[in-house]
C-alpha cells in the first residue's frame, strides 16, 4: 500500500463530483445543519481543515473512495448547490446567506481552497482495513457484508445473481467486501417492496428477514432474471463508465420495469445506446458545474453524492424520462399508471408553458423591430396555446393537439418563416397532412416520398412510422417529445431571426 500527501482546489473536485464515491460504512452518521455551517464558516475564513483520506480506485479517469471526510465533502458540496445556507453570524460578516450571493472575491477564494489529503494506491482490502483499525478504532462492515450474514433464500438468491455475466462482465463495479451483492440486493428490494423501499441496512435487513422463504420461482425473481439477460445483451462489452453502484442498482431497476410488460424484445440495441448517451451526459452536465443547463442530471447526480432516502426513485424517474424523450419506442414498455408516476404529464405542462412563453416573447422583440407580429396572436392562438399542455389520452386528442399546432405554428408565422422554417414546425404540417389528406392519391413515385418524409418525421417523436400504430397511452409521450423539440426551434429562432 502506497501512500502520499496532496492538495486540490474544492472547485475542481465539485467539477468531477461523480468520480468520488463514499462506501457503504460512511453513509450512517449524518451531520446537522450547525455542523455544515461552522465547517463553510472555516473554509470560508480560510482555516485548515482535518486531512481527508482518499483511495485511489480507477486511474482513467482518477476516481477516489472517500474513505475518511465524506461527511465534509458532502457539506462542501450542498454549499456549492446553494442548497446549505450560511449561519446567521457567517452571513452577517460575509453580506451573503448562499453561494450564489457571495461577491466574486469571496466566491473565488472559496472556490480555490484546497483540501489536504492522503491518496492511497495498490492498498488490498486487508491493508485497507488494517489502516483503518488504526485511524478510527476499527472499518465497520458494510451493509452488503452484514446482510450477507443473515440466513435467507432472498440472500441466497442475491447472492446467486450477483454472480451473473452482467456483473462480471459488463460493469466496472468492484465485486471486493461483496460490491455486486450490495447492488443486487437494493435492486430485489426495490422490485419485492417497491421504489419508495429504503435502501439502508435496517430496511434491507427487514426485507431479508420477511422474505426468508423467497422463491426463486417468484414473479420479482423472473422479472431480475429477464431484466439481467435484457442488459447483458445490451451491453455488447464491459462499460468503463459503470462504475457507480448506485448508477448500476437504478439501471438494473429501469430495466425491470421494461421487462415488465414483455414487450422489450428487439430494443436492447436501442437501450445500449441509451446507457451510453445517458452517461454521457451526466458527466457533461456534472463537468459544467453552475453552467449546467439540464436539472434532471444534475437532480441525478446529487442523489449519488448524498445517498437519501428518496434517491432510488429520483434517479429512476429521471432516467424513464430520459429514455423516452430520446428513445420513444420504448414508450410501448410502460403503462399509463408509470408514466404519470415518472411525470411525463408534468413535464407536457412545462413545455407547453415554456413553448407559448416563448412565442410571447418572440413576437415582443419581432414588433419592436418589425412594427408587428411574427405569429398571429388571436383569440384562437390564445386557446390553442393554452390546450398544448392538456395531456393527449387518445387518437382523437392527438388530432386536436395537431390542429393547435399547425394553426400556432404553421398558420400563425405564414409566410414570414418560409426560407428559414424550424425542422419541428415542418414537421407538424406534416403531422396534419397525415390526418387530413389522402397520401396515396398521386403519381407512384411521390406517393412512395409522402409516405417516406411523414413516417420519419413521426418516428421521431414517437418511435413509430404512423400515429395509428401509438397506444394511447403513449401518446403523452409523443407529445412531450414534441412540444420539447418545438421549444428548442423556438429558441433557435430567437437567436437567428431576432
Amino acid at each position: 500500500m502506497k501512500m502520499s500527501s496532496r492538495k486540490r482546489a474544492i472547485d475542481k473536485i465539485y467539477k468531477r463530483r461523480d468520480r468520488y464515491d463514499i462506501p457503504d460504512w460512511q453513509r450512517q452518521e449524518v451531520w446537522g445543519k450547525s455542523k455544515k455551517q461552522n465547517l463553510i464558516d472555516s473554509i470560508l475564513k480560510g482555516w485548515k481543515l482535518p486531512k481527508f483520506y482518499l483511495l485511489k480506485t480507477n486511474d482513467q479517469p482518477e476516481e477516489y473512495e472517500v474513505v475518511d471526510g465524506q461527511q465534509r465533502l458532502s457539506s462542501i458540496l450542498e454549499f456549492f448547490d446553494n442548497e446549505l445556507p450560511l449561519s446567521p453570524s457567517t452571513a452577517e460578516r460575509m453580506g451573503a446567506s448562499y453561494y450564489r450571493e457571495l461577491r466574486d472575491d469571496d466566491s473565488d477564494a472559496f472556490d480555490d481552497f484546497e483540501i489536504e489529503y492522503d491518496l492511497i494506491e495498490d492498498a488490498t482490502d486487508e491493508e485497507v482495513k488494517d489502516f483503518f483499525q488504526r485511524l478510527q478504532d476499527g472499518l465497520p462492515l458494510t451493509s452488503a457484508e452484514k446482510l450477507n450474514s443473515i440466513h435467507s433464500n432472498l440472500r441466497d438468491f442475491c447472492s446467486e445473481i450477483s454472480k451473473k455475466p452482467f456483473f462480471a462482465n459488463k460493469i466496472s463495479v468492484s465485486g471486493k467486501r461483496h460490491g455486486h451483492f450490495d447492488i443486487a440486493a437494493k435492486a430485489v428490494c426495490i422490485e419485492i417492496d417497491g421504489i419508495e423501499v429504503g435502501l439502508r441496512f435496517d430496511d434491507m435487513q427487514a426485507v431479508f428477514e420477511s422474505q426468508s422463504n423467497f422463491s426463486p420461482a417468484s414473479e420479482s425473481a423472473r422479472r431480475i432474471y429477464s431484466a439481467l439477460d435484457f442488459l447483458e445483451q445490451a451491453l455488447e462489452d464491459e462499460n468503463p463508465k459503470l462504475r457507480n453502484r448506485s448508477f448500476v442498482q437504478s439501471l438494473l431497476t429501469l430495466s425491470c420495469a421494461i421487462v415488465r410488460a414483455s414487450n422489450h424484445k428487439g430494443l436492447e440495441g436501442s437501450f445500449g445506446k441509451f446507457i451510453d448517451m445517458f452517461v454521457e451526459s451526466l458527466s457533461e452536465q456534472v463537468e459544467l458545474g453552475h453552467k449546467a443547463d439540464d436539472k434532471d442530471y444534475l437532480d441525478f447526480q446529487k442523489t449519488i453524492s448524498a445517498n437519501t432516502k428518496a434517491g432510488p426513485r429520483i434517479r429512476h424517474h429521471v432516467m424513464v424520462r430520459k429514455l423516452l424523450s430520446n428513445f420513444p419506442e420504448f414508450a410501448k414498455c410502460f403503462g399509463p399508471d408509470a408514466l404519470q408516476e415518472v411525470g411525463v404529464a408534468q413535464e407536457v405542462k412545462v413545455r407547453a408553458k415554456a413553448v407559448s412563453d416563448q412565442i410571447f416573447g418572440i413576437n415582443t422583440k419581432y414588433q419592436a423591430a418589425q412594427g408587428s407580429d411574427l405569429f398571429k396572436m388571436t383569440n384562437k392562438t390564445s386557446f390553442a396555446l393554452q390546450r398544448l399542455g392538456a395531456p393527449i389520452e387518445n387518437f382523437d386528442d392527438y388530432k386536436r393537439f395537431v390542429e393547435d399546432l399547425y394553426f400556432v405554428f404553421r398558420e400563425g408565422p405564414g409566410s414570414r418563416l418560409d426560407k428559414t422554417l424550424p425542422e419541428s414546425f415542418d414537421d407538424v404540417n406534416k403531422f396534419r397532412t397525415v390526418l387530413q389528406h389522402d397520401l396515396d392519391h398521386g403519381k407512384p413515385g411521390k406517393v412512395a416520398k409522402k409516405h417516406l418524409d411523414t413516417g420519419k418525421a413521426f418516428l421521431k417523436y414517437s418511435g413509430f412510422e404512423s400515429p395509428s400504430s401509438v397506444s394511447d397511452e403513449a401518446f403523452i409521450v409523443v407529445q412531450a417529445n414534441i412540444l420539447n423539440a418545438l421549444s428548442e426551434d423556438l429558441q433557435k429562432l430567437e437567436e437567428t431571426v431576432l
